[in-house]
């Protein structure tokens, strides 16, 4: 694998110039390094390209979606829902691991049917724990128990030594579990039990927000090579992974297809999804397609980022502070 700064199609917008002969596409995670490469890499558009304004990426409507409104809203919501498990991996993966996090279940001991009030409690529950922690972090999954009450799974940097009854005097709405990790396996396997219990309960789901995280955690680093602002960042990190072992994972050739973007009509959350497409359409060959075939090919990588990424570490209990007392 060798890298060719033959990049000028950064630069330009005419129709014979938007294939990048040689593209690669760098994802850092605090784990695994992944690379992707492009043969021919075209830059898809759905609007005809002009010399004198840059290109932009326009997604359209693929026709087959739009005369079947049932599968338009079914594909959504697979996409959506794929999107969401990798989304909970990278999350999880990068901003905790098993010496420095816990598991908690949480409860509720009254009746607790509708989703939107057991968000507010968990919300309440949020703030009151960041009242006394530093630095918390969390992602959390939900789903119904058989009494049809909604609970919480909870991933979260408390220290592997939490007693359940710390959890018990912050939750105060029902019954809390805490699960400790001796060892990676365990771990691995409370990020599958995440991503089962965010897929349970699917049509209720529909329209929300599949899972809840703070603000703090960290998300996987994407460089590529045919980004003009990437350009010198990219060019360390694939300087590490020329130096380093890799191992292809797989190789496959077949159609780019037509980007597109889906709205949800009771959210108006706009959702974008790739679908391969064999037939140019006017319109398409108007906009500078000649052919979809391209080559793919995905490796990972042994370099290692971690200083890209902060020190993993548990929450650390806040200093009292006494509103009235003598100097």
């Amino acid at each position: 694998m060798s890298h060719t700064k033959n990049q000028q199609s950064r630069h330009h917008h005419s129709v014979s110039e938007t294939i990048i002969p040689q593209g690669y596409k760098i994802t850092i995670g605090r784990r695994r390094t992944h690379v992707t490469t492009y043969e021919n890499l075209r830059l898809q558009t759905t609007k005809p390209i002009k010399d004198d304004k840059p290109k932009k990426l326009k997604p359209s409507i693929p026709e087959q979606i739009i005369s079947e409104p049932s599968k338009y809203a079914d594909f959504n919501y697979y996409k959506r829902n794929k999107q969401r498990r990798e989304r909970i991996r990278e999350l999880g993966y990068n901003s905790f691991d098993y010496e420095h996090s816990i598991m908690i279940t949480l409860t509720f001991n009254i009746p607790m049917a509708h989703l939107e009030d057991a968000h507010y409690l968990f919300k309440k529950f949020i703030q009151r724990v960041n009242s006394h922690y530093e630095d918390f972090r969390y992602l959390a999954t939900f789903s119904r128990q058989t009494n049809g009450n909604w609970h919480y799974h909870v991933l979260c940097n408390f220290k592997p030594t939490t007693k359940n009854e710390s959890i018990s005097s912050l939750w105060k709405n029902g019954y809390t579990y805490v699960t400790w990790f001796k060892n990676q396996s365990l771990f691995d396997t409370a990020i599958q039990y995440l991503i089962d219990n965010m897929t349970s309960e699917g049509d209720e789901k529909r329209g929300k927000r599949g899972y809840l995280a703070s603000s703090n955690l960290e998300s996987n680093i994407v460089l590529t090579s045919y980004k003009e602002q990437d350009q010198a960042e990219f060019d360390e990190a694939f300087q590490r992974v020329l130096e380093s072992n890799r191992r292809i994972l797989y190789q496959s050739q077949f159609h780019l297809g037509i980007q597109g973007e889906t709205v949800d009509t009771d959210t108006g959350e706009i959702h974008t999804y790739t679908i391969p497409d064999e037939e140019l359409t006017p319109m398409l060959e108007n906009a500078g397609y000649k052919s979809f075939d391209s080559t793919f090919t995905h490796l990972t990588s042994a370099a290692r980022y971690d200083e890209k990424f902060s020190i993993i570490q548990t929450a650390t209990p806040k200093q009292k502070k006494f509103k009235h007392c003598k100097k």
